[in-house]
């Protein structure tokens, strides 16, 4: 094998060498890339679990007050109905 073989066979390999270290610094920066939009999700996410508290919060107080009209709503409906039966029954009987 003659030397100027030799060098061309190291060459390659150096040139592959190269390819492949260009390929890992790419590889590098996808992972880099991928890491940095992992955590802004994970920051995302995070802010959607809190407002999905104060969104269940105000729903569980909203639903007190529903609760409460309505006790409220059929106490008064039950008083107007006493007190047009009361009304109008002593005039039938």
């Amino acid at each position: 094998m003659s030397t100027e073989e030799r060098l061309s066979k190291i060459e390659e390999k150096i040139d592959k060498l190269s390819d492949t270290l260009i390929a890992l610094a790419r590889v590098e920066e996808k992972i880099s890339d991928l890491e940095i939009r992992r955590a802004e999700s994970h920051e995302r996410v995070n802010r959607l679990s809190s407002s999905i508290d104060r969104i269940e919060t105000k729903c569980t107080q909203m639903s007190a007050k529903v609760e409460l009209s309505n006790k409220i709503i059929w106490g008064l409906s039950a008083t107007v109905v006493v007190a047009l039966i009361s009304e109008i029954l002593p005039r039938i009987l």
